[in-house]
């Protein structure tokens, strides 16, 4: 036996004039619109925040990299990516933000590896 096919759509939105679409509130979209600018207007407080959380992060990264270069593998490690990709220093007028997030690229950049043999020098005897 076979389950009566249910409609969902109420008669009155069913109209062959296309009425329905008359009746729509244009202005639906105007208002999300408006909305999400609202949204991602900060006050000048939440802005302040934010700059002052990015300076502590930055802070951070730079006391950690100076820590690292305290320690024979971290000095060498840091030495190489200077060879490889330059020195990663402020750029006069740079805000923190972007120096943090260049400067946290820097580091994240993987250090190719050198060439190597692949097997092991083969042993010349007499």
């Amino acid at each position: 036996m076979k389950e009566p096919l249910i409609c969902y759509n109420v008669p009155s939105e069913i109209n062959l004039d296309d009425s329905r679409s008359r009746d729509m509130d244009h202005s639906r979209k105007a208002n999300r619109e408006g909305n999400e600018k609202t949204l991602q207007y900060k006050s000048r407080q939440e802005t302040r925040l934010d700059e002052e959380f990015t300076e502590d992060k930055l802070t951070r990264l730079l006391a950690s990299i100076s820590q690292l270069d305290q320690t024979p593998s971290g000095a060498a490690d840091l030495q190489q990516r200077t060879k490889l990709f330059g020195e990663c220093k402020r750029i006069e007028g740079e805000t923190s933000s972007q120096f943090y997030a260049r400067l946290r690229h820097w580091l994240d950049r993987d250090i190719p590896q050198t060439k190597s043999p692949l097997h092991a020098p083969r042993q010349v005897g007499e």
